[in-house]
């Protein structure tokens, strides 16, 4: 009987060198086979295309340099380990890689190494090989135009319409904005979402009279409910009067205001607080100052009073966990409603211009796959593979997961192998999908079919000591914070070794909260120049913003201030004065009698001496400004005889119409430009096929896109990186500066999620969406509670992830900047830090640990 085989689980703490890792176990299996082409058969799937490529090319490198025997200090180590666990001379050694490098470069489409998106998607192309068949990224775009096209039609639906007004009228009772458009957004987006994938494929089995017939069911069971609590309401009026006690008789009048409630239909929030359980349990019922008689009148009927109370009570807590919940979920029925008519359109549109969108990929291999025992459209693969490396795990989806473990799982049955590396700690992505707790399960289950080996790898090859030092201590800190046992383990074993001894400095810098966006950039301005003091370049320093409008802030800040800076704000092509000018240009075209858009764009001309007119620039906009349109086009752009310019113009291709902008006012002729132009043209070409080629379309596409769309630039340039947190992951830097550390560790934007609940009360719906709300906080339901807690744990998670995968990013040094915050933000489990090491001091706004640099 043969040994099952093992699946190799490593947690791999942020530093711990797990791309080294990854490749010296692969380059292990390369060179332990006896076959040149052994690649072929190993499929390395990572999460990010940089994480791709960085390993394809150190393996490359480390083959290339095996195979010259010029081996540098980095891959020294790789060399000396294969050599010697091999059982081989470095000249065997370097032959084996000359003839395994030969092999790669011959069949370079074999080597797999690729993201797990592109996988998925070459998987899924297989189904459509007859088809031609496009993969589209911008699922917003294409959603919105989903969003446009039904309202157009509902429009003209009568059904349709009161519906829409019926939820229009449902939100203008909760007192609430309501925008059709974004509401019909937040449906459609449930469709391609991950997280709703299980509860939305249950609710597409529904139609519009079963959605319909729930909605009836909910509504009257909710209103029994509240009868039911109005009458008991009614009945202790009634008794009140028949007994002729006085409402004011009662302690703080509070038993007469709790039925009060009820009668109104007031019992949404818990009704039954402290101080009237209180006197209900000590029996306490009446004011010590009130008349003899009504002490006689309650002290009569204080058992029927009591009993009253009580039968109350346990009505109450007999319903309320259905009751909350059908009211909760009848808020967002109305509108799932029309999911049927949304999918109709999405499927349509989706034909019509033959794409799959990137966002529903995982769906897509999902549903082929659970159709079969060993897919059939895996068969090749499963053939094929037979080692698989699986990176950043904790990133990894359910649905991506699933999709890959039948693979995994094959290979191993037949003798194979696989790796898994993850950190829970840096799981950033669980609003796309990503489940830490699936890597946490995977560790913990066992499975017949195979060995399981999990292994930690503690030492930090990142950051040196005083780093180190601090962040182990600051995530032990805030661990405490987690009340699940689960999140509190992941931080407070997070522990890790050093390797870079003696050295490192990390500053911690809490500042005025008065004028705080100004004061922050005038500290990292003057931290930037003394880091440039201490021989550092631009390039070195990394800046690491939470959100994207604090990178746009930085950025303008600094190249004001005459640095140089790369990031995507100050990259995109939308801040570029040619893209402006061709954007103007179009406008022109399409508002020919708006005289302000064409002022503005002979400003921009003359501004930027693009035209040079005889006269001065003021005579010059006066005399040509309300000339026809085909003649002012002509006296600014173009030197033509054509008598009718302007339909010749119109005949053309928006993308020709932009070349012979560039091209007649030169704008090409600055070499600066070049790298805008052609990315606006790209831009242009890419929306003619989902759009046409109408201008007016295009503009409309430009504002959704502008804010995105940015130079791809060379990293080799010397200039300071702004970029998100989220950007940063996988990278290293010699000096980090964190300039807003002050995000909300509980975010208060509003977000949906999916609860749970008994199939047999809702037609067979075993999951409710559910928009949450802090007034759950207040809800005296356990499982809502629960609900709420879990909820508000991940988000917390999420948060201190993000402050993680921050500060693990710095070699030599690491600078926070933030303000004395309260509980809810990450600056106070810093601050917590400071206070639990007795540092923290109320008029003490820096904290140093280490030495700092001296200057050259």
């Amino acid at each position: 009987m043969l040994t099952p085989a093992t699946l190799k689980i490593y947690n791999a703490s942020a530093g711990s060198g797990k791309t080294s890792f990854l490749v010296k176990n692969y380059l292990y299996l390369l060179f332990k086979s006896v076959h040149n082409d052994e690649f072929k058969r190993i499929l390395a799937l990572t999460f990010t295309n940089k994480a791709s490529e960085e390993m394809r090319k150190r393996i490359l490198q480390c083959i290339k340099e095996f195979s010259d025997l010029k081996v540098s200090e980095e891959y020294h180590d790789f060399f000396s380990y294969l050599s010697k666990d091999l059982n081989i001379t470095k000249y065997q050694l370097s032959k084996r890689a000359k003839r395994i490098l030969s092999a790669i470069l011959h069949d370079f489409s074999s080597f797999s190494i690729r993201t797990i998106d592109k996988f998925t998607y070459r998987t899924i192309l297989s189904f459509f090989s007859k088809k031609n068949i496009d993969l589209e990224m911008d699922t917003n775009s294409f959603l919105l135009k989903i969003v446009d096209n039904l309202l157009s039609k509902l429009k003209n639906s009568e059904k349709w319409s009161n519906i829409l007004v019926q939820f229009f009228l449902e939100k203008l009772k909760e007192g609430k904005h309501w925008d059709v458009r974004n509401e019909l957004l937040k449906i459609a987006s449930l469709i391609v979402e991950e997280n709703s994938f299980f509860p939305m494929r249950k609710i597409k089995m529904y139609s519009f009279n079963d959605l319909i017939q729930l909605k009836e069911t909910l509504l009257k069971r909710t209103q029994n409910f509240e009868i039911k609590c109005r009458k008991q309401g009614e009945k202790f009026f009634e008794f009140l009067k028949e007994t002729s006690i006085k409402k004011h008789s009662f302690p703080h009048s509070d038993l007469p205001k709790f039925f009060k409630k009820l009668c109104k239909g007031n019992i949404f929030l818990n009704p039954f607080h402290k101080r009237l359980e209180k006197s209900i349990h000590m029996e306490r019922l009446y004011c010590k100052w009130i008349g003899m008689d009504q002490k006689i009148f309650i002290s009569k009927n204080k058992e029927k009073i009591l009993f009253l109370y009580r039968e109350t009570k346990s009505l109450y807590e007999k319903y309320i966990s259905s009751y909350l919940l059908d009211k909760l979920f009848l808020k967002n029925l109305s509108l799932l409603s029309i999911i049927y008519e949304i999918e109709k359109e999405f499927h349509f549109l989706k034909e019509e211009r033959k794409i799959i969108l990137n966002a529903e990929l995982n769906q897509i291999l999902y549903e082929r796959i659970t159709q079969e025992t060993f897919p059939h459209i895996y068969e090749k693969m499963g053939i094929q593979y037979k080692h698989y490396f699986l990176d950043e795990f904790q990133d990894t989806s359910f649905l991506q997961w699933y999709n890959i473990r039948i693979l995994v799982e094959n290979a191993l049955s037949e003798n194979g192998s696989a790796m898994i590396v993850g950190d829970p700690k840096q799981s950033i992505y669980r609003w796309r999908g990503g489940d830490h707790k699936q890597f946490l399960h995977l560790i913990s289950s066992s499975s017949q079919s195979y060995h399981k080996q999990i292994l930690t790898i503690e030492t930090n090859f990142r950051s040196y000591e005083e780093i180190v030092k601090l962040n182990n201590s600051l995530y032990q800190s805030v661990s405490k914070i987690f009340h699940s046992p689960i999140y509190k383990d992941i931080y407070k074993n997070s522990k890790q070794k050093i390797f870079k001894k003696n050295g490192g400095y990390v500053e911690l810098n809490f500042l005025e909260k008065k004028n705080y966006k100004q004061y922050i950039y005038l500290n990292i301005k003057k931290r930037i120049k003394k880091l440039l003091k201490q021989k550092y370049k631009l390039s070195d320093i990394a800046l690491l913003v939470r959100r994207n409008e604090e990178g746009n802030f930085l950025s303008e800040k600094l190249i004001e201030d005459g640095f140089i800076v790369n990031t995507s704000a100050s990259l995109l092509i939308k801040n570029h004065l040619e893209i402006e000018i061709i954007i103007h240009f179009f406008y022109i075209l399409i508002k020919p009698h708006c005289y302000q858009k064409r002022a503005f764009f002979i400003l921009l001309l003359l501004q930027n001496k693009l035209i040079c007119p005889i006269e001065k620039d003021h005579d010059f906009l006066m005399k040509i400004i309300f000339l026809p349109l085909n003649i002012f086009l002509k006296k600014i752009l173009f030197k033509t005889k054509s008598l009718d310019f302007l339909n010749n113009l119109y005949r053309q291709s928006l993308y020709e119409i932009a070349e012979q902008v560039i091209q007649s006012l030169g704008l090409m002729n600055n070499n600066k430009n070049t790298s805008s132009i052609y990315s606006f043209l790209d831009l242009i070409h890419r929306s003619m096929k989902n759009i046409g080629n109408s201008i007016v379309d295009f503009l409309d596409y430009w504002e959704l896109k502008k804010k995105k769309e940015s130079i791809i630039v060379s990293e080799n340039i010397d200039a300071i990186r702004i970029m998100t947190i989220h950007q940063s992951k996988g990278l290293q830097f010699p000096v980090v500066l964190i300039p807003f550390t002050d995000w909300n560790a509980c975010s208060k934007k509003k977000e949906g999620s999916w609860m749970n609940v008994s199939p047999h009360l809702y037609h067979g719906l075993n999951a409710l969406y559910l928009e949450i709300e802090s007034y759950f906080q207040y809800i005296e339901d356990n499982y809502i509670k629960n609900f709420y807690e879990d909820y508000l744990s991940n988000i917390k998670f999420d948060n201190l992830n993000l402050l993680y995968v921050a500060t693990t990013r710095p070699i030599e040094q690491l600078f926070i900047f933030s303000k004395n915050e309260n509980d809810q933000s990450v600056s106070f489990y810093i601050k917590n830090f400071l206070i639990e090491k007795k540092l923290w001091n109320e008029k003490k706004f820096q904290y140093s640990f280490g030495r700092e640099k001296k200057f050259s």
